[in-house]
């Protein structure tokens, strides 16, 4: 009788514990489709957010070609006027704010040879 009784338990707890692991691979599965939606929808929002600013490349014929220009001219370059300058600045960290800045930056590094 306690045999009976113990393969019975043993059965019940077997289906149990099969029935739990279901529920929680199941849980699972929704779970881990939840994180990736909501991971979508994150780089779907940075993407957003990266392509709603300027890019500025550095386009290093047109800079050639005004510095030509301005050299032909006579034209000095003037002193910087923006507000992105920081000292230890290179023409390139301009590039970053605004490419007539960078552009000018190059001209008047050409020029003088030293950074403004």
């Amino acid at each position: 009788m306690k045999s009976c009784i113990f393969k019975s338990f043993a059965n019940t707890a077997k289906k149990l514990l099969a029935l739990t692991l279901s529920i929680a691979l199941i849980g699972n599965v929704f779970a881990q489709e939840s994180e990736d939606e909501e991971l979508a929808r994150m780089q779907a929002q940075l993407n957003a957010n990266v392509l709603s600013k300027p890019f500025l490349a550095e386009k290093p014929q047109e800079v050639d070609a005004y510095i030509k220009s301005m050299i032909e001219k006579k034209v000095k370059p003037e002193p910087y006027q923006g507000t992105y300058w920081r000292p230890g600045y290179t023409c390139r960290d301009l590039l970053r704010y605004n490419w007539t800045e960078y552009r000018n930056c190059r001209y008047y590094y050409q020029y003088y040879g030293r950074y403004y």
